[in-house]
């Protein structure tokens, strides 16, 4: 069995836990025993290791509100984490044991996560990449990484959650933070108050999580030493990590969205992103990275460094040869994943160039489906508009239809669906967006325009597949629904979130719509 210390470390900043975890990985020589920590956290917004920060999360709220932004070294999603969880991180020496893909490693650690939890009496499921699940409700996560010869696993259980500050930190739009919203996510959220009726020890939880990781790892426990970490308060941060705080991401060092180009790619182990600045037909930026875990863990920033010099057209072939070069372990995405966001991005210099935009307004389309744009546009026969881009005063905001009374974007947009003969529909919610969408797709729909907001894009694409029609989708997010200026009205349930279209982007775009029947 392979000798382990267990450290229980309290409370305490999230830099001081993120600095935890990089002498935990960047110790040379891997002992021969392992080391599990567990600890909590002061308010703290994590960043998986490859995540753009302005995308993940609210930086102007993390700063005004004192919340630590810290990144870790394992990949996922970003995370609000503070006291009402339990965290810890489980280093081992990977020579101990056979063989395993990261999605094995994260297969057997979720799977010992779900069997301690059930000790507490709390039919728990591990989904993969990297969900706890009660009854479809996400109750904990993890993640894994790989650093030469070094394993490294974090998780995270809801003993209680504060829905409200979590919706805060994590950018998610501003419809959210309406007390349906957090009551939404609350909903969505399993804490183990709630399952137990009451909270249980925090002495009795890691006992259980112990026992469980011990018996999947085969681990010989042993009581920890003290932290080398200085105890709570404001301790001297390693150079490496404060260069990383607040911003910690590599995007700090492109310019402004309106001057570089982006696109994502949605696969089963997170949201690929990709952000380019081109001048004189050569990359002169680059970075790419995203909600997924893979390895080796510098396989993103690699790739980003040696595209830039690359002549557009060796781009792509350059991307290729990196990537049949090198070792890949990949969670829930492919290599391809990769080229495909990366042409993405290029696609944006067509689009903007066909379409008459500027880089910052490409940025806005969602090109769903084969095809480029301006071929989708020559198709479209169906607009669809989302209800709340409709003013909240207006009678029509929940109705399909629209007066064009010329108060707003919406009146304008249906005056141009109408001048070419088009159908359109105001999508009142998500069920209706199915029923609407499977009758486009029995009717042979051969393609449509439409609004919507990135969020809702990126959880949501799986209905725009399942239909299977090409389409050009706008944007409707903007900077201004992700402002926090207004959360006393949220959170007293009289504010009511309206998107804004993009007058000038919806004109141009629908330039390229001809007469329905040509």
């Amino acid at each position: 069995m392979l000798r382990c210390r267990v450290n229980e470390t309290g409370l305490r900043r999230g830099t001081d836990n993120a600095a935890l975890d990089r002498m935990l990985l960047g110790r040379a020589g891997a002992p021969a025993e392992a080391q599990l920590h567990f600890r909590r956290y002061l308010p703290t917004a994590s960043l998986g290791a490859h995540e753009f920060a302005h995308e993940a999360l609210r930086v102007d709220f993390c700063r005004e509100g004192g919340v630590d932004i810290v990144r870790r070294p394992t990949g996922g999603g970003a995370l609000y984490l503070d006291s009402g969880q339990l965290t810890w991180s489980l280093r081992l020496p990977a020579k101990g044991y056979p063989p395993h893909t990261l999605t094995e490693w994260l297969e057997r650690h979720g799977s010992a996560v779900a069997a301690g939890l059930r000790r507490l009496g709390v039919p728990a499921r591990s989904r993969a990449p990297n969900d706890i699940e009660v009854d479809g409700r996400k109750l904990a996560v993890f993640f894994a990484t790989r650093h030469g010869d070094i394993l490294l696993f974090q998780g995270s259980v809801f003993v209680d959650v504060d829905a409200a500050t979590l919706l805060k930190v994590l950018r998610v739009p501003t419809e959210k933070l309406s007390a349906e919203g957090v009551m939404s996510t609350r909903e969505r959220l399993a804490t183990l108050s709630e399952l137990l009726g009451t909270a249980p020890s925090l002495e009795e939880l890691r006992s259980k999580l112990t026992v469980a990781l011990r018996e999947a790892f085969s681990l010989d426990c042993l009581p920890g030493r003290p932290s080398p970490v200085a105890d709570q308060g404001d301790p001297p941060v390693p150079s490496a990590l404060a260069a990383e705080v607040p911003l910690s991401d590599a995007k700090a060092s492109l310019p402004s969205r309106s001057d570089g180009l982006r696109a994502f790619r949605v696969t089963r182990g997170g949201v690929l992103q990709a952000e380019m600045r081109i001048a004189a037909g050569r990359v002169v930026a680059c970075t790419i990275g995203g909600s997924a875990q893979c390895a080796p863990a510098d396989l993103f920033s690699k790739l980003g460094e040696s595209l830039v010099g690359c002549t557009l057209e060796d781009v792509v072939g350059t991307v290729h040869r990196l990537l049949a070069a090198r070792s890949l372990d990949l969670v829930g995405f492919a290599g391809d994943d990769i080229v495909h966001v990366i042409q993405a991005t290029l696609a944006r210099l067509d689009q903007a160039d066909q379409l008459g935009l500027d880089a910052g307004q490409a940025n806005t389309l969602m090109v769903h489906g084969e095809g480029d744009a301006k071929d989708i546009l020559a198709q479209a026969t169906v607009m669809l508009v989302p209800y709340c881009a409709k003013p909240a005063w207006c009678q029509w905001r929940h109705r399909d239809g629209c007066p064009e009374c010329g108060q707003c974007e919406v009146g304008d947009a249906y005056r141009l669906g109408r001048e070419r003969g088009m159908r359109v529909v105001t999508i009142t919610n998500f069920e209706h967006l199915q029923k609407t969408l499977g009758a486009m797709r029995e009717e042979e729909v051969p393609a449509y325009v439409g609004m919507c907001c990135e969020s809702f894009y990126l959880k949501r694409q799986y209905a725009f597949a399942h239909a299977e029609l090409p389409a050009v989708l706008m944007d409707i997010t903007g900077a201004n629904c992700y402002e926090l200026r207004q959360e006393e009205l949220a959170y007293a349930g009289r504010f009511t979130a309206e998107a804004r279209l993009d007058g000038d982007v919806v004109e141009r775009v629908m330039c390229f719509v001809p007469p329905v029947g040509r």
